[in-house]
């Protein structure tokens, strides 16, 4: 699968000449191709900008330290995969996303996740891009739609949306990460059958009291 996303390049930060696009993107691409081959910790900023054919200032340019721009390597693969779906309710999308990022999880594309956040623990950088660059754009979107479903009336007003999201993502991470257990299909069911009810309104705490 990461062979294949070296394929799938998106959005950019600002618009740019063609001519820089084109550059970034090759940028991305061969950050993609080298991961596959060295990994994480073997990976350059030289080697990406030799693979890419541009020079060290070009990659500079774009993204302050390797961190970030394996980051966003990673988020222009799978970003496609983990938008979430368009309609339907709120809870049933965050679902199928939660199943979607397990499948990405599974994949070569999420030992880059994990060696990042790895090496984020020695190393605050690192983790501060992971952050800035994966985990909050994502929970930004998430938080919108909880409010939204909350307004709606589709799950309680009284719940925390990131404390929401913790307890419906973060299992996710704990098997990435530890690999002490599969991290398939019928794991993120059976969290999203604990979780969920806790969250709707129609069978949350508040409505189990007598």
């Amino acid at each position: 699968m990461l062979r294949n996303a070296t394929a799938a390049v998106v959005a950019v930060r600002s618009p740019g000449r063609p001519r820089s696009e084109k550059a970034r993107k090759a940028v991305i691409r061969s950050t993609l191709s080298l991961l596959n081959r060295t990994g994480f910790h073997e990976l350059s900023i030289e080697a990406v900008a030799a693979h890419a054919g541009v020079g060290k200032a070009t990659v500079y340019r774009w993204w302050s330290n390797k961190a970030e721009l394996v980051i966003d390597a990673f988020v222009s693969a799978v970003e496609k995969e983990l938008r979430f779906p368009s309609a339907g309710p709120v809870l049933e999308s965050l679902h199928v996303q939660m199943r979607r990022w397990a499948v990405i999880f599974r994949s070569p594309l999420g030992q880059i996740v994990a060696t990042v956040i790895g090496a984020g623990q020695s190393e605050p950088e690192i983790l501060e891009a992971f952050r800035s660059h994966w985990v909050e754009p994502r929970r930004v979107e998430a938080r919108r739609l909880l409010r939204q479903a909350m307004s709606d009336g589709e799950i309680r007003a009284d719940i925390d949306p990131d404390t929401a999201l913790d307890l419906l993502y973060g299992p996710l991470y704990i098997r990435l990460l530890l690999k002490h257990a599969p991290l398939d299909e019928d794991f993120v069911d059976m969290v999203f059958a604990i979780v969920s009810p806790v969250l709707s309104i129609k069978s949350g705490l508040q409505s189990s009291t007598p």
